[in-house]
């Protein structure tokens, strides 16, 4: 529980120093419809919305099975100043297909801030950012499906740990690399 009040709390914090509506205004993305290769969603429900879009790598490469979240951007008292949350049980989260692609369906219209990778499990997560270095905001408008677009992230998956078999005798070896014995 600990834990988690702290991942909040540092969380809260970045934000308060990443997000600043006095002179960043929210990246507004077009209500669109994806590639005509891929099957459109649905349109979501009346006063919901659906956000679509696709994770690469630096190279250009989809990245299947990758956690996304939407951290929801709360503003100050007349629209200045601002932070935004993401409650690991309460925000909207999607893992991208094979292709990179994700959905959020049926979701509350509003600003958000994404999220690429595993803020609890792993530690390894990027906050998707503007050319200035801020958080992108997303605009998700209600009764329509809004395509985020192609999002580069520089993250590098946590990858599994390699399977050793036991020699001859029933010994498995020491991970790592191995001594080499001296002449």
């Amino acid at each position: 529980m600990t834990k988690k009040i702290l991942i909040v709390l540092l969380l809260l914090a970045l934000a308060l120093s990443a997000c600043n509506a006095a002179t960043d205004a929210p990246v507004d993305v077009e209500a669109a419809t994806p590639a005509p290769s891929a099957t459109p969603p649905p349109l979501p429900q009346a006063g919901l919305a659906t956000g679509i879009g696709q994770i690469v790598d630096v190279d250009g490469k989809p990245m299947a099975s990758i956690l996304v979240s939407l951290a929801e951007v709360v503003r100050g008292v007349e629209g200045r100043g601002g932070a935004f949350i993401l409650d690991s049980l309460h925000s909207p989260h999607a893992y991208t297909d094979g292709q990179g692609y994700f959905v959020f369906s049926n979701i509350k219209a509003a600003e958000y801030v994404l999220v690429v990778g595993d803020v609890e499990l792993t530690g390894i997560y990027e906050i998707i950012p503007q050319p200035n270095g801020k958080a992108r905001i997303f605009n998700l408008p209600a009764d329509v499906v809004t395509d985020l677009g192609e999002i580069t992230t520089t993250i590098q998956p946590p990858q599994l740990m390699p399977t050793w078999t036991p020699d001859a005798s029933g010994i498995y070896p020491p991970p790592g690399p191995q001594p080499t014995p001296y002449p």
